[in-house]
């Protein structure tokens, strides 16, 4: 595994914790890991693909069999 060590704006560490605490993520390394998959997901192909990918699973669901949300979230 590579090491990335570099310096920044005080506020950036900060802001990392946020968004860990935020995105229940464990430590630094995934939540920096975490941004950089969400920015290549975001991206207009990345994002193209992903939808086309949910498309094609959509396709498969069968929404008959589905119960009601009211019936999946009796529970909650």
């Amino acid at each position: 595994m590579t090491s990335l060590i570099f310096k920044v704006n005080d506020k950036i560490p900060k802001e990392l914790d946020l968004i860990q605490e935020e995105e229940g993520l464990g430590n630094r390394t995934s939540t920096l890991t975490f941004l950089v998959k969400y920015y290549f997901l975001t991206k207009k192909s990345s994002l193209d693909q992903s939808i086309q990918i949910m498309d094609k699973l959509l396709d498969r669901i069968d929404m008959s069999k589905l119960p009601s949300a009211k019936e999946q979230l009796k529970d909650i």
